[in-house]
């Protein structure tokens, strides 16, 4: 492990942590926090995660390669997090906790399965600067919702579930495969959970959205990255 995945753990944890009260209690606007996230959130998956889904599925071989198998991946991803939400909504207001924690467990898994990927590839340097400020961002927007949707739930346990999901993600990212199908498979099918999450969930509204903060933040962080990606060969 280097010293920058070191750091990009902690603070991963610590937004887990607390990321609720960074945005209730910042002097920046919860509109323009959302609007943050969600722009570098967005540009993340279109500069970065789908032409990395494209990559691997072009290098995917052998005899039962049927050129779409990581898409179909990502699309259960997105489908079972979708159910996820669904579920979630139908039970609102009926006062079981249990659905909410089920809400919790799924995205407890989602940060695992995140955490262990940027730590299985022990991004570095400049790439690390940028990847752990696109997860961490996309971190804080799942975090802020949870939070918001059962703030006593989120702050007593919630929050802790988390932290531990990411704690092992990072630890088992370390001694685990760095490559191979199941680090593929785990790519596509947070990159399908991904997109849903930030297009459905961090993506303001337009009534809640800050344009400004929202288009600057999308249009300077999709920009460095393509243009890093050029320079750096990512």
């Amino acid at each position: 492990m280097t010293v920058d995945s070191l750091i990009i753990g902690i603070l991963f944890i610590l937004i887990q942590l607390f990321a609720f009260q960074l945005i209730s209690s910042s002097k920046l606007h919860t509109q323009k926090w959302l609007s943050l996230s969600g722009g570098v959130a967005i540009s993340y998956v279109f500069v970065y995660i789908l032409p990395t889904l494209h990559e691997e599925q072009s290098k995917l071989g052998g005899s039962l390669a049927l050129d779409s198998e990581l898409y179909f991946l990502g699309l259960i991803g997105l489908l079972i997090y979708f159910a996820v939400y669904k579920l979630a909504a139908s039970r609102e207001g009926e006062g079981h906790p249990h659905f909410y924690y089920m809400q919790v467990g799924f995205f407890a898994l989602y940060t695992f399965m995140v955490t262990y990927i940027v730590f299985s590839s022990d991004v570095q340097a400049v790439e690390a600067i940028f990847y752990g400020m696109a997860v961490g961002l996309h971190f804080i927007g799942i975090s802020y919702n949870l939070w918001h949707e059962n703030q006593r739930l989120f702050k007593k346990v919630g929050r802790y579930i988390l932290a531990g999901s990411t704690l092992i993600g990072a630890i088992i990212g370390v001694i685990g495969p760095s490559s191979g199908l199941f680090v593929d498979s785990l790519i596509a099918f947070t990159s399908g959970a991904m997109i849903l999450n930030v297009i459905s969930k961090e993506i303001p509204n337009e009534r809640n959205a800050h344009l400004p903060t929202f288009l600057i933040s999308a249009l300077v962080y999709a920009t460095a990255i393509i243009a890093l990606k050029s320079i750096y060969n990512w």
